[in-house]
């Protein structure tokens, strides 16, 4: 399935999605043996085992493939048909969906849970209420996972290691927790972690809730 809005989205997150396509095989070959199998689990713990959830901005599918080990039925969302193509030699038969964030094809309410690993650094920081609102209004309980790079930059530049020159958003702890906060989620902790690649020169913050 695939939607093509890409009109509406800012110049800087179309050119990300360039570079995702251009390096998707070093992207997924950096992080295959770095995905944060812990919080996958305690997401997993929340949900109902069977449950159909929306890993929104799935890359080549790495977290997708250890949430359909953990017994859960994921739908991989992303708009970089570089990134797609990995995860659909990864998960052949797995539904795999190209669409912006912002305009999902799916029903109100139709998901048990929502994994949002780093969706968010590649969209301006105005666009981050919206994004979510869209998001949350397909989930019709269970956990939301939600994480992204510390920090302040709104869209700024950056220079990534596996994807070159890229802009990027970041937030702080205090943001992520009124944001997410926001929708009533219960049990919501947020926490710093070290990145996977950089290690601690590039600090995370991790967010987890549910939605009873």
């Amino acid at each position: 399935m695939v939607n093509t809005s890409l009109h509406l989205l800012d110049p800087r997150t179309i050119a990300a999605i360039g570079q995702f396509d251009k390096h998707a095989q070093a992207y997924q070959q950096a992080l295959r043996h770095k995905r944060p199998v812990a919080d996958l689990r305690r997401f997993a713990a929340l949900a109902r085992r069977g449950d159909l959830v929306l890993d929104a901005g799935c890359g080549p599918a790495s977290d997708l493939r250890i949430l359909v080990d953990l017994g859960l039925h994921p739908v991989g969302v992303d708009l970089s048909e570089g990134v797609l193509a990995e995860a659909r030699m990864l998960l052949p038969r797995h539904p795999l969906v190209r669409a912006p964030l912002q305009a999902l094809p799916f029903r109100a309410r139709s998901f048990g849970g929502l994994w949002l690993s780093g969706t968010m650094n590649h969209l301006r920081r105005d666009e981050w209420r919206s994004t979510l609102d869209a998001c949350m209004g397909l989930l019709e309980r269970g956990p939301v996972y939600f994480s992204c790079i510390r920090g302040q930059r709104d869209l700024e530049e950056v220079e990534d290691p596996i994807l070159g020159r890229i802009h990027r958003s970041d937030a702080t702890e205090d943001e992520v927790k009124e944001l997410l906060g926001s929708y009533g989620l219960s049990d919501l902790t947020v926490e710093v972690r070290p990145d996977p690649i950089l290690d601690r020169r590039r600090p995370w913050i991790v967010a987890l809730g549910r939605r009873l």
